[in-house]
């Protein structure tokens, strides 16, 4: 028997597994109860209180302070939130032994927004709930000139190690690491294991030339680098810098 809270404890999910002696399961059964709802079982609070405590102070941990709010914003080219995201994401990358080129994610990954001040641990739970973990695709430049044109027809999305304008929905003027866009080359894309499957329409990351797996979750990334900025004594910064914006 499993008792697995969400972080409000508002309901309460029990999972009962049964297995036979070799330790085969042999049936799962799932149950949502609404605690709110429930009448008090003192039984039930001592078997869930231990787990709730320590959930609770695990959620709690400060593990960082935002300089200023960050939004997520989708009606924009580029966003304060976006680019701190994939920014720590490319940088995690490297610091696995696997640098990009670029960083490239979706907005649906991002589920809320930041305030700004001290950002507990549940937190970036609430900003990255899925156990999503980097990997690093290497794409052609035939996909690489495929990916530009879905971040355009996007109206921009978290990337970083790019530069590009949009026009008419069209991309423009691209570079990556600074240099002219070569559809001759190949390219190293830090992006989510999802994405790199093709999700969310992204088909130019489903057949890459080669996938590197570095074993880090995103949210364990964006949790160490806010502790290490924190012990730093560093706010959490972003900025915009024209990653992505609107040509005329």
């Amino acid at each position: 028997m499993v008792f697995s809270p969400v972080l409000r404890l508002a309901f309460l999910c029990l999972i009962v597994i049964s297995c036979n002696r070799p330790g085969e399961i042999t049936g799962i059964e799932y149950t949502s109860l609404s605690l709110s709802n429930s009448a008090a079982d003192s039984s039930t609070h001592r078997i869930i209180s231990p787990y709730k405590e320590k959930l609770d102070k695990e959620m709690n941990e400060i593990v960082g302070i935002t300089d200023t709010a960050y939004v997520k914003e989708k009606d924009k080219p580029e966003y304060l939130l976006g680019n701190l995201v994939s920014d720590i994401v490319f940088q995690a990358s490297a610091k696995a032994g696997q640098p990009a080129d670029i960083c490239l994610l979706n907005n649906g990954g991002l589920r809320t927004s930041l305030p700004k001040g001290e950002i507990t641990r549940g937190k970036l739970f609430e900003l990255m709930p899925f156990d999503n973990e980097i990997v690093v695709v290497t794409i052609s430049g035939a996909k690489m000139s495929e990916l530009f044109k879905y971040v355009a027809a996007s109206g921009g999305v978290p990337v970083s190690g790019l530069k590009m304008g949009i026009k008419g929905r069209v991309p423009v003027d691209m570079k990556i690491g600074g240099l002219p866009f070569d559809t001759t080359r190949t390219y190293r894309v830090a992006t989510s294991d999802y994405l790199a499957a093709g999700g969310d329409k992204m088909s130019f990351l489903g057949e890459p030339v080669k996938t590197d797996i570095t074993g880090i979750r995103i949210r364990d990334a964006l949790i160490d680098y806010f502790r290490a900025e924190k012990q730093k004594g560093k706010l959490i910064k972003s900025n915009l810098d024209g990653r992505v914006y609107y040509a005329r």
